[in-house]
């Protein structure tokens, strides 16, 4: 997906206040649910009231017709004038990433000529069908797969839409709370739930979520047009952030720099000095513990209220979506992971207004160079290793290896550091 650059960008972002100002009536469901669609799937719609466009990353069927859902056979029945049609559909965003979608249970979607049981709950608002599965349990694919699809998918309704989850997990909905009520104002609903009846009848459905890429939003192709400015300022008013901008933060006489501390694979082996050195520079250093972050509204508050944040390549680094806009972003990136690194962080993090920066580790610097000869094809050529397929690459470097900084090399990353946030660095002792 060919992303916008970003300074033809408007960064203001006031979107959802003009979103939200005024409150303006609900526009009618069949524009909504047309708004979704472009060309030839638009022109289907109207004229049948269903749709299935397929794109690159994900799927979705939108119905204007009448939507019956068993939960308990997880059939999904839409009437019609034409002959019946079935299509099997597994509710994920990433329809492409084999992995999570074994994860994901199939839907039958029932098109056409069927007979559909009586319903036994009646909804006045359009159900949008998604799974909390897949890689749900991990922060960047919580966000990447799951909320910032449903994001896309669903904030054009102004809440005025239910979830109805399959794989429905209590946790996730518990932890992500905030941000789910304010896309929707109805309670979600578990699709394996049957104690009270199994059809739920809905006056339209969105089966599937629109994916764009990693961390990412293609505002030519969002209701709406908006971007990943406007995801991030849909966060501050969903955690109710205090900090929009890095410059609010310029009083404080040492920026705050969070530091993501790994347990067990890819950690930083000389953290103590890595630390001692971000002292000397002017920071005022933050380690994010296990213990920090199982709080994780709290953590989100503690992020938002940093004007840095390094880690090594991982998932803890999605944490930037809660920096305030302006801050700065280091990712160390371990041999081997440059193309992940830019495409799942970096990439993302100029998108949503954060200043990157990267710092790139020498063979020396891994611990894999103890155990591999400077000459292997694990040292010398990592990206021939990617011809063994991911298993075993990820074996080796996203589960193998550690990284031990080079100090004085990376002092020069905390030095720009110090310049993008208009801060002079201290005098060495």
């Amino acid at each position: 997906t060919g992303k916008a650059n970003l300074a033809n960008w408007n960064s203001n972002l006031g979107f959802e206040n003009k979103l939200d100002e005024g409150a303006p009536e609900q526009e009618p469901l069949k524009f909504l649910l047309r708004r979704l669609l472009r060309g030839e799937q638009r022109i289907q719609f109207e004229d049948t009231g269903f749709a299935y466009p397929s794109e690159l990353h994900s799927d979705i069927y939108v119905s204007s017709k009448q939507v019956r859902f068993d939960t308990n056979s997880s059939k999904i029945y839409i009437h019609a004038n034409q002959a019946a049609a079935i299509h099997i559909v597994r509710p994920y965003a990433l329809k492409g990433d084999e992995a999570p979608i074994q994860l994901i249970s199939p839907v039958e979607i029932q098109h056409g000529n069927t007979t559909p049981p009586a319903c036994n709950h009646y909804h006045d608002a359009p159900a949008m069908v998604f799974s909390s599965g897949g890689f749900v349990g991990n922060i960047f694919h919580e966000f990447n797969d799951v909320l910032v699809p449903l994001f896309i998918t669903s904030r054009h309704f102004r809440s005025h839409v239910i979830f109805m989850v399959t794989g429905f997990q209590h946790w996730f909905f518990n932890k992500y709370k905030k941000i789910f009520s304010q896309l929707s104002r109805y309670e979600a609903i578990n699709a394996a739930e049957t104690a009270n009846g199994t059809v739920h009848c809905f006056p339209g459905a969105v089966i599937g979520l629109k994916y764009h890429d990693n961390l990412y939003l293609n505002r030519s192709d969002v209701p709406g047009g908006y971007s990943m400015f406007e995801f991030r300022d849909f966060l501050v008013k969903s955690f109710d952030f205090n900090i929009k901008k890095v410059s609010q933060l310029i009083e404080e006489e040492k920026p705050k720099l969070l530091l993501l501390s790994r347990a067990k694979t890819r950690k930083i082996l000389n953290q103590v000095e890595v630390v001692k050195l971000m002292e000397e520079l002017g920071f005022r250093v933050v380690p994010a513990t296990l213990d920090m972050m199982m709080n994780f509204e709290e953590f989100a508050h503690i992020v938002n209220n940093c004007s840095v944040i390094i880690g090594v390549h991982g998932a803890g680094l999605t944490n930037e979506l809660f920096l305030p806009n302006g801050a700065v972003v280091i990712q160390v990136v371990p041999l081997g992971l440059d193309w992940p690194g830019n495409a799942c962080f970096g990439g993302p993090a100029v998108d949503m207004g954060l200043q990157y920066l990267e710092y790139k580790i020498e063979p020396q610097e891994s611990s894999l160079y103890d155990l591999y000869a400077p000459d292997h094809p694990v040292i010398a050529d990592p990206e021939s290793m990617k011809a063994q397929g991911y298993q075993a690459f990820g074996a080796i470097y996203i589960d193998k290896q550690d990284v031990k900084i080079n100090v004085e090399r990376f002092r020069k990353t905390l030095v720009e550091t110090m310049r993008l946030l208009g801060r002079p660095t201290n005098p060495l002792p």
